[in-house]
């Protein structure tokens, strides 16, 4: 996984998923919204590899031993595709690590499907929802199926 930064956008590579330029994170188009797609729902790490990376050193856990550690990190397993994927936990008022001045997580910790939102400005012009678009590769499917071969390995 790497990240580079360039005019405000942000490029993630995650193994073989990659961002267009054009398609990637833009933070002060984020910050204008105030976090719309935020406030409505968080978004879910697809790779379970960068999840383990990031939060534990690499070192991959049983859904069990997951289960027993989410709780200290904010964190929740997500389990509407049927499969459990770990993902912020959604309050009322949308995504857990939503802030006034924005998301806590650090930008190269944040979920892969936040991180793969493509940003729309047409978002700003309305009074409430948002416009945005995911890019491929960071499907729901994807991160049930990516998800549930990783269960399957350690099972």
């Amino acid at each position: 996984m790497f990240m580079e930064v360039s005019d405000g956008l942000f490029l993630l590579k995650i193994q073989s998923m990659q961002l267009k330029e054009r398609e990637a994170l833009n933070l002060p188009l984020c910050q204008a919204c105030g976090g719309r797609c935020c406030q409505g729902s968080p978004g879910i790490w697809v790779d379970p590899e960068r999840f383990f990376t990031i939060f534990f050193a690499g070192q991959g856990l049983t859904l069990e031993q997951l289960r027993e550690h989410l709780p200290e990190l904010g964190l929740v397993l997500w389990e509407k595709t049927g499969v459990p994927i770990p993902a912020p936990r959604s309050l009322v008022t949308g995504c857990a690590f939503l802030e006034a001045d924005g998301c806590r997580f650090p930008v190269a910790e944040r979920p892969c499907q936040c991180l793969a939102l493509i940003p729309r400005k047409e978002t700003l012009a309305q009074s409430e929802g948002c416009l945005c678009k995911l890019s491929e590769g960071f499907s729901r499917d994807l991160a049930r199926q990516r998800w549930q071969d990783y269960w399957s390995l350690v099972a």
